[in-house]
C-alpha cells in the first residue's frame, strides 16, 4: 500500500479537449475506477478554455496542460510543446494519444522525451465526410508516422482500427481493441427511475413520442437531417418531441435553423447533460444519423438503457450489442422509412436489465474490466492501478 512515500505512476492522455464526447467519457469512466495512490492521469488539451471534465480531473489530482493544436502553433512547435511538458512535468510511464491522425506527432514527441510506452488510439472510421485524393495521401503519411513512433496501437473497434492503422495491422492482430466501456452500475440504478418524474425534471412533454439524440454539435453528427425529419413528422399525425443533448460549435446554427423551420415547440435543446443514464430513461427511441463515426459510446449507453436505436448505415455494425435494439438505415432511404422504423421501434419490448448487463459485459463494455486491459497496455500491473 502506498503510504505517501512512493509517487504514483503518471500517464499523459492527449485529447482535443475533455468535453463530453465519447472518447473523453470513456477515459473518465476508467479514470474514476483507478487507484490514484498508484496511478494518476494527466491531460494535454488543445482547448484553452475550461472543458466539461477539467474540474473533475483536477479534483481527482490530475493536471490539465494547454497545448495549441498543430493548426494554431505549427508542427515543430507542437512537437516541442508536448516534449517539454513530458520532461518538465514527468516522469511519465506512458503517453496515450486520442487525436486520431495527429497521434503520430504526439508519439514522436514522447519518444524524444524518452517515454517508454506510446499508445496511438483510433476513435473514428473517417476524418472527413468526403475525403479527396490529397486527404487520402495525407492519411498514409500520418499512418507511417504513427507506426514508426508508437509502441502500441489501440482502437474502439475493427473499422476504426482499419481506418487509421491499415488493414494489414488488423489482420496481424497488432491492434488492441478497447471497447468504449461504461459504468454499468449507473445504468442499473437509472433503470428503476420513474420515467414521468425524470421527464418533468428535464422539461420533456408527456403523452408524446420522445426521439432522443445525445452528441456534440459537429458536422459528422448530421443534425440537419434530424431537423428535416422533424419537418416531415409534423405532416403526420404522430405527436413527437425531439430532444437534443450536447453542445458544440454548430449548436447556435442548428437552433437558428430549427426556428426558421418553425420547429421551436417540437425540438428541445438541453445543452450539456451530466446524468445521461437518467436522461435516456425519458426517450422512447434513440436516433443517430451520423455521416461517420468510430464506435460511438452513446450508442452503447442507449442500448444499456434498453432503448431501440435507429442509426445511419455509416455507423459500424459493431455497435449492435445483440439485444435486438439496433436498426441501421441509409440516409438516402427517405423519411417515410425512417418514420416506419421509428414507429415500429417504440412498440418493442424493453429487454431485462439482466440481459442488458450480460450482453454488455460479454462484449467488453464494462469500464471496470477494461481498466485492467488499459493498465496492461501501459505495462502497469492491475494491482498497482486498482
Amino acid at each position: 500500500m502506498n503510504d505517501g512515500s512512493v509517487r504514483p505512476k503518471r500517464v499523459l492522455h492527449i485529447v482535443s479537449g475533455m468535453n463530453r464526447g465519447g472518447a473523453e467519457t470513456m477515459i473518465m469512466n476508467m479514470y474514476r475506477h483507478t487507484d490514484r495512490r498508484h496511478v494518476q492521469f494527466d491531460f494535454i488539451s488543445h482547448r484553452e478554455e475550461t472543458c466539461d471534465y477539467d474540474p473533475e480531473i483536477i479534483t481527482r489530482g490530475g493536471r490539465v496542460f494547454y497545448v495549441p493544436s498543430i493548426g494554431r502553433s505549427g508542427l515543430l512547435a507542437y512537437i516541442k510543446n508536448i516534449r517539454d511538458i513530458l520532461i518538465e512535468k514527468g516522469p511519465y510511464s506512458a503517453v496515450h494519444a486520442h487525436t486520431d491522425f495527429q497521434t503520430g506527432f504526439a508519439a514522436l514527441a514522447a519518444k524524444l522525451a524518452g517515454v517508454p510506452v506510446r499508445i496511438c488510439h483510433s476513435h473514428n472510421t473517417a476524418w472527413k465526410p468526403n475525403p479527396r485524393l490529397l486527404d487520402t495521401l495525407q492519411l498514409h503519411v500520418f499512418r507511417r508516422l504513427i507506426l514508426s513512433y508508437s509502441t502500441g496501437l489501440c482502437a474502439c473497434g475493427q473499422d476504426a482500427g482499419r481506418f487509421l492503422f491499415g488493414g494489414k495491422k488488423m489482420r496481424k492482430k497488432a491492434v488492441h481493441l478497447l471497447q468504449n466501456g461504461i459504468d454499468l452500475d449507473r445504468f442499473k440504478e437509472a433503470d428503476s427511475l420513474s420515467k414521468a418524474a425524470v421527464k418533468r425534471e428535464f422539461g420533456i412533454r408527456e403523452n408524446t413520442m420522445v426521439i432522443g439524440h445525445v452528441g456534440r454539435f459537429f458536422e459528422q453528427k448530421n443534425h440537419p437531417f434530424m431537423l428535416h425529419f422533424a419537418v416531415h413528422l409534423k405532416k403526420t399525425d404522430i405527436p413527437f418531441q425531439i430532444v437534443f443533448a450536447g453542445d458544440g460549435p454548430l449548436r447556435t446554427q442548428i437552433e437558428e435553423k430549427a426556428a426558421a423551420l418553425g420547429l421551436e415547440k417540437d425540438i428541445l435543446f438541453l445543452g450539456v447533460v451530466e446524468d445521461i443514464p437518467a436522461l435516456m430513461q425519458t426517450f422512447d427511441v434513440f436516433v443517430m444519423p451520423s455521416l461517420f463515426e468510430g464506435l460511438p459510446l452513446v450508442l452503447v449507453e442507449a442500448q444499456a438503457s434498453g432503448l431501440p436505436c435507429i442509426v445511419s448505415d455509416a455507423i459500424t455494425e459493431e455497435t449492435d450489442l445483440g439485444l435486438g435494439l439496433l436498426r441501421r438505415l441509409g440516409l438516402d432511404t427517405g423519411f417515410e422509412q425512417w418514420t416506419e422504423e421509428i414507429s415500429r421501434a417504440v412498440q418493442m419490448k424493453k429487454p431485462t436489465w439482466m440481459d442488458i448487463q450480460h450482453s454488455l459485459t460479454e462484449r467488453g463494455y464494462d469500464a471496470k474490466a477494461n481498466l485492467k486491459r488499459l493498465l496492461n497496455m501501459y505495462s502497469i500491473s492491475a494491482q498497482e492501478g486498482r
